[in-house]
């Protein structure tokens, strides 16, 4: 994982906003378009730990098409706030991505 990935895992926006200060929003988005060892962007270990506010500064950074990202196993963003009970994150992808998001089997 980068420093990028740890930090959107742990909720840590405001550490997210300081690589965009001191290093650009080109290079913030290309380290949360980056996935870790097991296919994960920045935007499945938000949503994981239930991290909504990093979660939409992801958006804000690097579009809608990164919630699409499936990881190794096939799983989007919406299976790993499902899988840990994060009602408000499963709003937010219906309001950004639409049901269908809903709709995608992992393997």
């Amino acid at each position: 994982k980068t420093m990028v990935h740890w930090a959107a895992e742990y909720g840590h926006v405001k550490v997210l906003k300081t690589v965009e200060e001191e290093c650009g929003k080109e290079t913030l988005r290309t380290l949360m378009m980056e996935k870790d060892n097991d296919g994960k962007t920045c935007a499945h270990l938000a949503s994981a730990g239930g991290h909504l506010e990093v979660l939409r500064y992801v958006v804000a950074t690097c579009g809608e098409e990164l919630l699409r990202e499936k990881d190794m196993n096939g799983r989007t963003f919406a299976h790993m706030a499902s899988a840990e009970g994060h009602l408000e994150v499963l709003r937010y992808v219906v309001e950004t991505c639409g049901e269908e998001v809903l709709r995608e089997k992992d393997k």
